[in-house]
């Protein structure tokens, strides 16, 4: 059974409502799915549409994030819409694949010249919220440069909207005055400044 939906999340609650105890496997996004345990104790207890949706974006969030962080770019595409749209608040004159794109094959090609930088991908979330439509994280990044194996880590925030249970829109805000310096290993403030670097 695929929750999708507010309609399908009603229709999961108002059958199993009763139930003592419910540990029940939600595929979500072909053949990957969570294990959300619900539970009630003697009396039926009232879990919210809204709520069910919250956690079930949550976990899509997360899927994303887990495709991306086993190099499964496919697996990651099968999370977001056909028209997804990404938008990311990075310096493109440094880091120029990181501009704006739209649509899967656009994504793809962005994640693809990603992953040929680098060769390991980790997160850290120390917070995350979500709501029915939307999800906001806040990530801190690990990644491994190919040329050197040097770990490049920087913060972000993550602003996920949904629609029909898959990502219809991607934004990040990047700490990239620190990412560029790690970037390009040098520090930038003398250039910011109008001086030559020593």
């Amino acid at each position: 059974m695929a929750l999708t939906d507010r309609a399908a999340a009603h229709d999961f609650i108002s059958q199993n409502k009763n139930n003592l105890w419910l540990s029940y496997l939600f595929p979500i996004e072909g053949n990957r799915g969570c294990t959300i345990p619900c539970r009630w104790a003697g009396q039926p207890t009232h879990v919210g549409v809204a709520d069910m949706v919250e956690h079930l974006n949550r976990r899509r969030a997360l899927n994303l994030l887990n495709a991306l962080s086993a190099r499964d770019i496919g697996g990651a595409l099968e999370c977001c819409t056909e028209d997804v749209d990404f938008l990311s608040h990075a310096p493109i004159d440094v880091l120029p694949h990181m501009g704006p794109r739209h649509g899967k094959a656009e994504l793809k090609d962005l994640w693809q010249t990603v992953m040929s930088r680098y060769s390991e991908l980790r997160y850290e979330i120390p917070l995350i919220v979500a709501d029915d439509a939307q999800v906001a994280a806040y990530l801190r990044a690990f990644f491994r440069k190919r040329s050197n194996s040097r770990i490049v880590q920087f913060d972000m925030a993550v602003f996920l909207a949904f629609r029909d249970g898959r990502i219809a829109q991607i934004r990040e805000v990047i700490d990239s005055y620190d990412l560029v310096q790690q970037v390009i290993e040098r520090d930038i403030g003398p250039l910011i400044m109008g001086r030559r670097p020593d």
